[in-house]
């Protein structure tokens, strides 16, 4: 994927180095400076998207949306309503190759000055002076290759260039930058040098000297940066999938499947009554309730109940809005009743009600009154 762009800024969109940002000392790995995954970077402020960046340094980015109307975000700072600067002393990064200066509506601007690193740096708007990206010498650009000639240009740039000579061409051998030393087989056109791995790359056939390896693996980049690329070979196609690690991608969850064990929380999870003249007492505990989805119909039993059957929902569909019910028949019918909506796969918000019906006088011998409860699952 395109490697996310660092530049500082203090207002709007900022992306700044561990040491600069604070909610105590602006990082959330304990002042060290440096990280290993992007929960050691947390600063505190909500407004902020932050991550373990090149280098294992923490970079903080600015977003001005998650801030109130009027309001912008800033690193160190959080939701301001005032300007980042008053005066060029606002703005010191701490980089002494940098010229700092508050500009017009009290942004900071940071310009890099090479010459004032030592020879061979150059300076970065966000670490300092550094050495320049790339090589420094052809061992750094060993490809693993035997028959490539290995070489880092002037402008620090790897080249591998394949080398026949470097191969027993007496046996037919040519090299392939990728491959290595191989033979070609005859061909007359593409197809016919097709591998069966859609992931090393497209074969190429070549009319005079025959099938060649394809010179680079496939490259899958969808240039979004919340995805992780790659390449499957038992699909033969690439696949990408949300970043997960990374909160400000907002992966979507696993659809709900109306399916599993849940704690249930709310003002009461269980209730009792009896008949004075001997009915069967209503015992019921929904502190946890098992879910089961087959085929449509959705079944529901509670963690104590005093009747065999399930709470049943055959309702098209019964996910992710659930009505699951059952009726335990008689002089006082019984009828108990689950209800829900998931937000997602592991979380419902609903409701839990019995309700009392006579059909013959008898429940006004009972304890028992309705109850319509609202109540809370979550996935055990």
């Amino acid at each position: 994927m395109r490697a996310r762009s660092t530049r500082l800024r203090l207002l709007g969109v900022a992306l700044v180095l561990a040491g600069c940002a604070g909610g105590g000392d602006g990082r959330g790995d304990g002042g060290a400076g440096s990280c290993t995954n992007d929960l050691q970077c947390d600063d505190t402020y909500a407004c902020t998207i932050d991550t373990c960046g090149v280098g294992n340094t923490c970079v903080y980015e600015a977003i001005s949306e998650r801030c109130e109307m009027g309001q912008t975000c800033e690193v160190g700072r959080g939701c301001v309503s005032t300007s980042s600067c008053a005066s060029n002393d606002d703005c010191d990064d701490g980089f002494a190759c940098t010229t700092d200066t508050c500009g017009v509506g009290g942004i900071c601007n940071h310009n890099t000055v090479d010459e004032r690193c030592a020879m061979g740096e150059v300076c970065d708007v966000d670490m300092g002076c550094i050495e320049p990206p790339g090589c420094s010498s052809a061992a750094e650009c060993d490809d693993g290759v035997d028959c490539t000639n290995d070489s880092c240009g002037v402008d620090r740039t790897c080249t591998n260039t394949p080398l026949n000579e470097l191969c027993d061409m007496a046996a037919g051998e040519r090299c392939n930058e990728v491959r290595g030393c191989f033979v070609p087989m005859p061909c007359t056109e593409d197809t016919d040098c097709d591998d069966g791995n859609f992931c090393n790359g497209a074969e190429v056939c070549d009319p005079e000297f025959g099938c060649e390896p394809a010179a680079m693996a496939r490259v899958c980049d969808d240039s979004e940066d919340c995805t992780i690329d790659a390449c499957d070979t038992d699909l033969d196609m690439c696949v990408f999938t949300c970043d997960e690690s990374r909160a400000e991608c907002m992966c979507p969850t696993e659809p709900p499947t109306c399916a599993g064990s849940f704690s249930l929380t709310g003002p009461m999870t269980s209730y009792t009554c009896s008949s004075i003249l001997g009915m069967p007492v209503v015992n019921i505990d929904f502190s946890t309730i098992t879910m089961t989805n087959d085929g449509g119909i959705l079944s529901i039993r509670m963690a104590a109940q005093h009747f065999s059957s399930p709470l049943t929902d055959n309702t098209d569909p019964v996910c992710p809005s659930f009505d699951a019910s059952f009726v335990v028949p008689g002089g006082c019918e019984e009828t108990y009743r689950i209800t829900g909506t998931f937000s997602d796969a592991d979380r419902f918000s609903g409701m839990v009600s019995a309700t009392f019906r006579d059909t013959d006088g008898s429940c006004g011998l009972t304890g028992c009154v309705n109850q319509n409860l609202m109540v809370s699952g979550t996935r055990m």
